[in-house]
């Protein structure tokens, strides 16, 4: 069973329990202690009235050992933790996606169940399973006492982000918010993290909003630059283009690369480029794509194919999962159809180690969830959009508002991409279009990065910000991200 465990490094945890503001006698609590780095940063900081509780009994039998002075308890903190309420509470909450609650219905955790709760109430239908235990949290804290608490801040950018914040914010008062970025937690976890400090009170002062780095066990406070980053560029994303994501199979070892023999059977197979390494170049003509299979019904298909779905209903059903083809074949009898998404356009991967580079699916492939699928809005050139996505002004861009993990690594979330400036093509002149498109055109066929200092040179008499500066600072902000990986 998932747990949704990631342990937090112990630098961080003495870093959360710093932002406390409480006496030493405090009664203080961590809802899911996990290996012991908050109840040892809790003992480090001179607090004595601790308690701790954590659902995993082999993770509970080993860590309690450790600390045989603390009140420990072995039980869920959603559905079974029921205690005196506390002046202070930190945590670092488990990181399990709604889709994924129903999996922990041995514990008595069902989303059912967790939407008849009152105390719910507010959270939104999709809520993510550390909602619920910082709503809880906030529900056992004293007046006027504390809870510190780290977990993803994705959901500042969600549609769901505004009922939650409705939902701690109606009891608590923000104190403080830290966006941090580092290797945060004790494996290389990939998460935008978000500390906050709420306290039990209406408070009549501004939270404190902080920007930190934790680097080599320290911690820098920094100030983040400006979306357009001084360019001078007049339009958004949106005036160009759309973006979404690529297509989810919900299971790709049976949809991903079937071993079907039957040549009728193999024309419901459909090419689809599953990962960046299999692209070569700035176009999907020369990859080399993996097979998806897409079936609408049963009706008409052969008896391999027949067998094929039957072997993996029956696999599905022993298994309850995944949870979301389970419950969809206890109302479907077509419950292995998916549709394909269209994938025209401009594909990039949002997960960046080296060269950030833009492709043009040439091949029109699907393309999976690994990727972002850019398409031209209105009647906006296609070619013309390649050009202003493959040049070092939008790559720099993206350096800096891109969230930076461990060994060099880069994500860059769909807002990040939405958040990005262009300048204003209808200011260009006839010539600089015109090349503009020539110079897409041999890159997607020539497949030669240099050919993107070419468009960066022309787009860079349009900017605020020159050529040799920019390449400068370019330069200077991707070294800084790779360190001794990275090469000009």
């Amino acid at each position: 069973m998932d747990l949704g465990q990631v342990f937090t490094n112990k630098f961080v945890a003495e870093y959360m329990t710093s932002l406390f503001s409480l006496k030493k006698t405090a009664s203080m609590l961590d809802p899911c202690f996990g290996d012991g780095a908050f109840l040892s940063s809790l003992q480090k900081f001179g607090y004595s009235n601790i308690t701790g509780c954590e659902v995993d009994a082999s993770l509970f039998k080993k860590t309690k050992k450790n600390f045989e002075n603390v009140k420990l308890i072995n039980s869920d903190f959603l559905s079974s933790f029921n205690t005196s309420k506390y002046d202070g509470i930190i945590m670092n909450p488990p990181y399990i996606r709604q889709e994924k609650i129903d999996d922990l219905s041995s514990l008595g955790v069902t989303k059912a169940i967790l939407h008849k709760n009152p105390l719910f109430s507010e959270l939104p239908a999709k809520a993510n399973l550390y909602m619920y235990f910082i709503v809880k949290a906030i529900s056992l804290l004293k007046e006027k006492g504390e809870l510190v608490v780290i977990f993803p801040g994705s959901w500042l950018n969600a549609r769901s982000g505004k009922q939650f914040a409705k939902a701690i914010y109606s009891n608590c008062s923000l104190v403080e918010q830290i966006f941090m970025s580092g290797d945060v937690f004790e494996k290389n976890v990939l998460t935008d993290v978000i500390i906050l400090k709420l306290k039990k009170h209406q408070a009549t002062n501004k939270p404190i909003i902080k920007y930190v780095k934790f680097e080599n066990n320290s911690f820098f406070e920094y100030t983040p630059e400006l979306a357009d980053l001084g360019l001078n560029f007049t339009k958004t994303f949106d005036f160009y283009g759309i973006i979404r994501r690529g297509m989810t199979t919900g299971y790709n070892s049976m949809y991903i690369n079937p071993p079907l023999e039957n040549d009728i059977s193999r024309k419901y197979l459909k090419k689809i480029l599953s990962s960046p390494k299999e692209i070569s170049g700035y176009s999907t003509k020369n990859s080399k794509p993996d097979n998806v299979l897409i079936l609408n019904s049963r009706d008409s298909l052969t008896e391999e194919l027949k067998k094929y779905i039957q072997k993996y209903e029956e696999e599905i059903q022993a298994q309850c999962a995944p949870k979301t083809l389970y419950d969809k074949m206890q109302a479907d009898k077509n419950w292995f159809a998916i549709n394909a998404v269209n994938s025209s356009g401009i594909l990039f991967s949002y997960f960046i180690r080296n060269d950030m580079k833009f492709i043009y699916n040439e091949s029109e492939y699907l393309a999976r969830d690994n990727f972002y699928i850019i398409r031209q809005k209105d009647s906006s050139d296609s070619i013309l959009l390649f050009a202003l996505l493959n040049n070092y002004y939008t790559f720099y861009q993206l350096e800096k508002i891109g969230k930076k993990y461990g060994a060099g690594l880069l994500k860059l979330q769909r807002y990040d991409l939405e958040n990005l400036h262009f300048p204003d093509i209808s200011e260009f002149s006839d010539d600089d279009v015109k090349t503009l498109r020539k110079l897409s055109l041999n890159l997607i066929s020539k497949n030669d990065s240099r050919i993107i200092l070419d468009i960066t040179k022309i787009i860079s008499q349009y900017s605020a910000v020159k050529y040799d500066v920019l390449l400068k600072e370019y330069h200077s902000v991707k070294a800084h991200r790779l360190g001794n990986a990275y090469a000009s």
